[in-house]
């Protein structure tokens, strides 16, 4: 220790016992020496001496009269090892520092409840929680009335040692000594909630609202004690709004012209579901503060929630007058567009996000996406090749593939599909699902490959043969349609309706299936019943059964129904050529009785990517 050091420590220990003993005073019979005695009485040969002599030499020690009480000399020489622990933690020694720390609190356990407290964690943080305990035990003896060593000891067995059970009588203390203290009653809250045993929990917030505080937090605080207690699996048990709703009314009741309590007050009735209630407490925080750029984002949420989309549309458009830089605005505002119809105004929100953070992917994926709900192929595809510039993203290069497959460029489809699975094959492998082979099935199929579509069509099946409706369909419809492997053609069909039986395009393929086979009567019954199942109705199925009531010999039903699907696919030119040559039949033939004939399949493809369109 350095005669610096040992002088600030001297020092110290000196200013704190004058603390404890007060105004030091001589024995009544001395009377104080006048400066001439001082100086007669002085020993002409004394020198002056070095400071380290000064402060530890034995020369001259304490008469009985200035001796401290035993008591009093615990707590001066527990002072100083706090004094001491000081400058060692300011040198940087924090090992020696704690050990002083210690030294004081085994002199005086009760001096000083903080320093008890902070050297009980520091030495769990160490791994030493027993001693930590140890501390702190002493502190209750010492001060059988301080909370902070209750406390204190129930967190050390709750969250340390994980020991609820253990921590549950020091939490009751806590909450017996300081009944005014919420920090008890926080306390024995979780400690019952970890045990499970959540009506002792519940007990405790009861007891705790009796406190009958007229700080807003307070209230706010036992409504997130409450969120943890209600709370099941994310969702807040409805019977218990009546239990939480008193106390946000308390909270609201005491918050003055705080706009932060109001908004947290809206907030906490989201989470209880309780949307509508919220409203007016964000209205009332943009009262307060105007600016509020986050509340009236969830205002509009809150709008949106309870129906009034409208209501969402103004305060989101009112936010982009102070905020017309945020591209988070336009995204909302772009959703809240498209889920009313407006295209339009949806794209034009979109872009605007776009603009603002090109930086973001989805900004990209979602302006596509509403571009190609508008048939402006083009764009959708020069939007997605620009963010496939920029981002190495699978779900993008799947993307533009799709949208190359819907624009009918199915060639160019082809390899950006691919390029996608070998993305995802190294960087998000959950991409490749039964609808990624399925699309890729499917745009091989239009570009006229089939052998590859089968391949990947039966791909999709083996990834989830459960969810391969459409792939089993698919496969089937496109053998039948090429009069290829007829009878597993049947079967995959008939798998398809296994899983979705009441589905109009599956019927409309086992029909077809049974017409290729030469089976009429079964064709019709199931086309019909496709036909029944069709809202908006389809043009393929109409054409399929006036294909096969022409092959029964009943042309001017068939012509009946090739006229339907005429109307619904006016630029349909193979049903233009069947209702021209029925018509020129029936006039060279008015008896209309021509031999039942199963005609050349239908140049009309079911099967095709816009029908089945699996958007990723």
């Amino acid at each position: 220790m350095s005669i610096w050091r040992s002088a600030r420590l001297l020092l110290c220990i000196g200013a704190s016992a004058g603390i404890v003993l007060g105004a030091f005073k001589l024995p009544a019979e001395a009377e104080p020496v006048g400066l001439v005695a001082m100086a007669t009485t002085a020993n002409p040969a004394t020198r002056y001496r070095s400071l380290e002599d000064t402060f530890y030499s034995d020369i001259r020690p304490a008469t009985p009269e200035q001796q401290l009480p035993k008591s009093l000399e615990k707590k001066a020489d527990a002072q100083a090892s706090y004094m001491e622990g000081l400058l060692l933690e300011e040198e940087g020694d924090y090992e020696e520092a704690l050990a002083a720390y210690t030294r004081s609190l085994q002199l005086d356990p009760g001096g000083n409840p903080q320093l008890a407290v902070r050297v009980a964690h520091d030495y769990a943080k160490r791994g030493d929680v027993a001693n930590g305990i140890d501390v702190l035990k002493d502190l209750s003896k010492a001060r059988p009335n301080e909370p902070l060593a209750y406390l204190n000891l129930a967190y050390l067995y709750l969250k340390v040692l994980k020991k609820p059970e253990l921590a549950v009588k020091y939490a009751e203390q806590a909450v017996r000594v300081d009944p005014k203290n919420f920090s008890g009653y926080q306390t024995l809250f979780e400690v019952f909630l970890a045990l499970k045993q959540k009506n002792d929990a519940e007990a405790v917030l009861i007891k705790a609202q009796k406190l009958d505080s007229k700080d807003p937090n307070f209230w706010l605080s036992l409504v997130d004690l409450s969120l943890q207690l209600y709370v099941n699996g994310g969702n807040f048990a409805p019977s218990k709004v009546a239990a939480v709703d008193p106390l946000l009314k308390k909270a609201a009741s005491f918050a003055g012209n705080d706009g932060n309590i109001y908004a947290k007050i809206a907030d906490d009735y989201v989470l209880i579901d309780q949307v509508a209630s919220a409203i007016p407490f964000y209205l009332q925080t943009l009262e307060l503060n105007k600016d509020n750029a986050e509340v009236r984002y969830k205002l509009a949420q809150s709008f949106l929630k309870t129906g009034q989309r409208d209501q969402a549309i103004r305060n989101l458009e009112e936010m982009l007058k102070a905020n017309p830089l945020k591209f988070e605005i336009y995204e909302f505002l772009a959703r809240l567009y498209e889920e009313a119809g407006n295209k339009e105004r949806a794209l034009a929100n979109y872009e605007q996000a776009l603009l603002l953070a090109p930086d973001q992917p989805e900004n990209y994926l979602h302006t596509a996406e509403v571009q190609l709900e508008l048939k402006r192929y083009d764009q959708a595809i020069s939007t997605l090749e620009e963010a496939r510039r920029r981002f190495q993203i699978p779900q993008i290069t799947y993307s533009l593939a799709i949208a190359l497959s819907t624009a009918k460029r199915y060639s160019d489809a082809l390899p950006i599909f691919e390029a996608a699975l070998q993305e995802a094959q190294s960087i998000d492998e959950e991409l490749i699902d039964g609808n990624f082979y399925f699309n890729y099935g499917a745009t091989a199929e239009q570009a006229g490959l089939v052998d590859k579509a089968a391949t990947l069509l039966k791909k999709s099946i083996e990834l989830d043969p459960s969810k391969a409706a459409q792939s089993y369909n698919y496969l089937g419809y496109m053998w039948v349609d090429r009069n290829l492997n007829l009878d597993e053609a049947g079967s995959m069909i008939k798998k398809a309706l296994e899983i979705e039986p009441d589905n109009g395009a599956f019927l409309d393929s086992l029909g077809w299936f049974y017409f290729k086979k030469g089976d009429l009567t079964r064709a019709l019954t199931e086309l019909l019943h496709a036909a029944d199942l069709f809202t908006p109705p389809d043009p393929v199925v109409y054409e399929h059964i006036g294909d096969t009531y022409r092959s029964l010999g009943n042309t001017p039903q068939a012509l009946s129904y090739w006229q339907k699907a005429m109307n619904l696919d006016p630029q349909n030119r193979s049903v233009a050529s069947k209702i021209d040559q029925a018509k020129a039949k029936m006039t060279s033939n008015p008896a209309n009785s021509p031999t039942p004939i199963l005609p050349t399949p239908s140049a009309t493809s079911r099967p095709t990517s816009e029908s089945y369109p699996g958007q990723p």
